[in-house]
């Protein structure tokens, strides 16, 4: 090795420095922001008010609706409508949007220079009340309207309407019992006393009582595949209003199945 090459010092790689990321919207913020401080400074404050907030032009209307109408929507949005673009009060109008029936949830967003967008959610019917009315997915009564005959095929819930939560509940509650044996609660009602009734879609009706409501159902289904399911077109009504057993109506005259002999 050559005196010159021992003497040879290595130079450290310059070490790599990625390029910093441009970013754009951060600037293109600050000049915006500039822009406006300037026509600040040259207009004053109401002249360049005036020429960002605009009355509203445009109101969009957007959501998937099946049980709402746009047209009615946007009807009812028009009156609400009555200052400009930055003194609108969304509050206000979100509150008697949202006090409509059907309407569960609304969304506002202005959109400059001179547009209001309306997105709307609808309500989401879980089973009919009574005559009038729906559940909601929350367990609230609403007023079903001229979409009544759209609910036709739900299942028909009924019952103090202060109880509704807990009817909506039980219903939800026997459905998940009974689907294992391929039954569906289509009517379930409770009367002002708090004494239950179901109707399946096998036609059968159920008296539950007042309490021990679960028990019952899971007693009845502990003998349903073997003694009941081949004769349920025999069967009217089962009444599970005993302590240990229960009793069977049949369409046509046949003996009874046992049942216990002290009644709830």
């Amino acid at each position: 090795m050559s005196q010159a090459q021992r003497g040879a010092v290595r130079k450290p790689r310059a070490e790599f420095k990625p390029k910093r990321e441009i970013r754009w919207g951060y600037y293109s913020s600050v000049v915006l922001l500039i822009a406006l401080l300037a026509a600040l400074v040259v207009y004053g404050r109401q002249p360049l008010l005036e020429m960002v907030d605009r009355p509203v032009a445009k109101v969009a209307i957007e959501g998937e609706f099946r049980y709402l109408k746009k047209e009615a929507l946007s009807h009812k949005v028009k009156p609400l409508i009555d200052r400009s673009f930055l003194q609108l009060q969304l509050a206000s109008i979100k509150s008697e949007l949202e006090a409509e029936p059907w309407v569960a949830r609304v969304v506002l967003s202005r959109n400059w220079p001179d547009q209001l967008t309306v997105k709307v959610f609808e309500e989401v019917p879980i089973a009919r009340w009574d005559d009038y009315g729906f559940l909601s997915a929350k367990g609230e009564v609403v007023s079903a309207g001229d979409a009544s005959e759209l609910l036709k095929d739900l299942p028909k819930l009924n019952g103090p309407e202060e109880s509704s939560a807990l009817v909506m509940s039980s219903f939800k509650r026997f459905n998940q019992l009974l689907s294992a044996y391929d039954l569906v609660v289509t009517e379930l009602s409770a009367n002002d006393r708090m004494s239950w009734q179901l109707t399946l879609d096998n036609g059968w009706m159920l008296e539950l009582g007042r309490d021990q409501l679960v028990e019952k159902v899971q007693r009845l289904l502990a003998v349903y595949p073997e003694t009941l399911k081949e004769k349920t077109a025999q069967i009217e009504a089962v009444d599970l209003r005993y302590e240990n057993g229960f009793s069977v109506s049949w369409r046509e005259p046949i003996n009874e199945l046992a049942a216990a002999p002290s009644q709830q």
